[in-house]
């Protein structure tokens, strides 16, 4: 149809009605003819016919249809569209509000100036007064379900990525509103759009949590997901929600989903998608994961009997879908995560055993190997914290082994495992540190990883837990050496966390008396004065500030005068009258009297 008989039909009010059904027809067969047919005669002519009796609703289904085409929606827009489309739902005629809640919502897809206009225009407003007016019963019909899901959907649109719809649509109580249709409505469809609405809105979790609508919100969408067991997309959407950062981050909706059964429903739900690539049994795994964050929720779910959820992750870790092994293994290091509940799994033989056989399945790919092996690390590294890490000793071979793996995330977890098992089990420490190959390894993965910031903070810390912990000095000199030096150094540095700081000076302190001059120069080669320059200052630690002068009377007999070392003695000179630090003002009054400081 060219341009100058559109213009020609629309202008003849005795056949209007049928060139309009030519033209609904022309646009709904090719999204593109819309694009190619609108000019200004024919928009003004179809907004006009919006305030009509006879036309309005043919004229708003041309403009939906029109609608499809993205330069037509910046037109409908520029040209002001939006108003009259907004004022044609204040009806109560289904066909005005069904074929206007599609062009709105067609306007304003992909479209945030679509979605501005109508939140400016009152089209949030007015879509919720739609919502409100047409509350679905027991005898809501067809009809009125396929209005409901419109509505829904419309709205949908308008919100998605807009911060100002969605506190608008939350200020404006709709989700109260969509929790009453999904209580009381039948239709699959409808609960989709629903929840799909309400996924929209949780983007503002912590607002939910605020008008106390969140109790009531978990409690009926648990019971959709129990009662629409065999229909993935309404489970799908469920878990969409479940699913929402926003919403999983605030506690008590965590411990709302625990008290509602959510957890039980994730169980079946993974148990019940046997597919490896099933994206619900990934998302309820996610969402499983998640919750057990929450260290009252994992105290609950351990001490669940009829749950059996330690079982449920063995189980999956036996099992041959990768994605469920790393599943399994993240939900026992997030149970993991006290005394009491590390200690209850240890008792339990078949916990160690699964997860380092685990370790040793051989998988499809590497991508997924180092995420379960990851997974599974990390749990152990939780365990290794129990009084009864005895017991994980047998397997340290096996740990250790994954220190020279060349994957930098499973080296990482390796290293932190064995810090931890080391504290409280010497004899550990000492048979590493009689290593040098390890030593080697830790000094190869400083140096290949500068940029892994993990690595760069685990190995200093380990580093200097091979020195203090064995009682056993006689391998110091082995791990103080050039390729070490710089290394502990940089745990002496770790100002944002002064018990790491003091790890270092202590480490330091402990070994710099079994060193030789060269070793001692080194130390001061690579920057041991400005190390201890900057943990003199006043707005360090007074443990820190202590040990680093301690360690500064064992280097004094080394120093010679630059300007780092004047800088330090004016320290010193503040620390000697300073009364409110009696230990530092002693020791640096001491330190004063050496030669150097004179």
């Amino acid at each position: 149809m060219s341009e100058i008989q559109s213009d020609q039909l629309l202008r003849r009010p005795s056949i209007i009605d049928q060139h309009l059904a030519s033209l609904l027809q022309t646009v709904s067969i090719e999204v593109e003819a819309g694009a190619e047919i609108l000019n200004d005669t024919i928009l003004t002519k179809l907004t006009e016919l919006l305030m009509s009796d006879k036309n309005a609703v043919r004229a708003a289904e041309i403009l939906a249809e029109m609608a499809k085409s993205e330069d037509n929606r910046i037109v409908f827009v520029q040209k002001k569209v939006i108003p009259p489309l907004i004022r044609l739902l204040d009806t109560d005629d289904p066909e005005k509000i069904r074929q206007g809640c599609r062009a709105l919502g067609n306007m304003c897809f992909e479209s945030q100036y679509g979605r501005q206009t109508v939140l400016q225009e009152g089209g949030v407003e007015m879509l919720s007064k739609k919502l409100h007016q047409m509350k679905p019963s027991e005898r809501t019909s067809e009809a009125e379900n396929s209005l409901h899901y419109v509505i829904c959907g419309s709205l949908h649109t308008i919100s998605m990525d807009n911060e100002e719809v969605q506190k608008e649509g939350i200020r404006l109580d709709i989700i109260p509103i969509l929790l009453h249709y999904l209580r009381h409505s039948t239709d699959p469809t409808v609960i989709r759009f629903c929840l799909n609405l309400i996924c929209c809105y949780l983007d503002h979790g912590k607002e939910i949590v605020d008008q106390g609508i969140s109790l009531n919100l978990v409690n009926i969408v648990s019971d959709i997901l129990r009662n629409n067991k065999d229909d993935d997309d309404v489970r799908e959407a469920v878990l969409d929600i479940f699913n929402n950062y926003n919403m999983l981050e605030e506690p008590l909706i965590q411990m709302q989903l625990y008290q509602a059964g959510v957890v039980s429903h994730l169980v079946d739900i993974i148990n019940t998608s046997l597919n490896e690539a099933d994206n619900i049994q990934r998302i309820a795994s996610e969402i499983l994961v998640v919750i057990l964050a929450h260290d009252g929720i994992a105290q609950l779910v351990f001490e669940d009997e009829p749950l059996g959820l330690v079982n449920e992750a063995l189980t999956w870790m036996c099992g041959h879908q990768e994605y469920l092994k790393g599943t399994g293994a993240l939900i026992i290091g997030n149970l993991a995560t006290s005394d009491l509940r590390c200690e209850g799994l240890l008792n339990n033989p078949a916990v160690l055993q699964t997860l380092f056989g685990t370790l040793s399945y051989e998988y499809s790919h590497d991508e997924s190997m180092n995420k379960v092996k990851y997974a599974v690390l990390s749990a152990i590294k939780n365990l290794c914290i129990s009084k009864k890490k005895s017991l994980i000793l047998p397997y340290v071979d096996t740990i250790i082994s994954y220190v020279f793996v060349e994957e930098p995330m499973l080296n990482f977890k390796a290293l932190g495992c064995l810090r931890c098992m080391m504290k409280g089990q010497e004899d550990l420490a000492t048979e590493l540190s009689r290593r040098p190959e390890f030593i080697t390894r830790l000094t190869e993965l400083m140096d290949k990883y500068p940029y892994h910031s993990g690595m760069q903070n685990e190995i200093p810390r380990f580093l200097c837990n091979l020195i203090v912990i064995p009682s056993d000095t006689r391998n110091i000199p082995l791990l103080v050496t050039a390729g070490t030096v710089p290394i502990l150094l940089q745990q002496t540095k770790a100002k944002h966390c002064p018990s790491l700081q003091v790890e270092g000076f202590i480490a330091l302190q402990k070994a710099i008396p079994l060193l030789d001059d060269k070793c001692k120069q080194e130390l001061l080669s690579v920057g041991a004065l400005p190390c201890l320059e900057d943990a003199l200052a006043t707005d360090t630690n007074p443990n820190v500030r202590l040990l680093a002068l301690e360690v500064l009377r064992q280097l004094s007999g080394l120093l010679s005068k630059d300007e780092t070392l004047d800088r330090i003695s004016e320290q010193l000179t503040k620390l000697s009258v300073d009364d409110k630090d009696l230990p530092a003002q002693r020791l640096a009054t001491e330190i004063k009297e050496f030669h150097i400081f004179q």
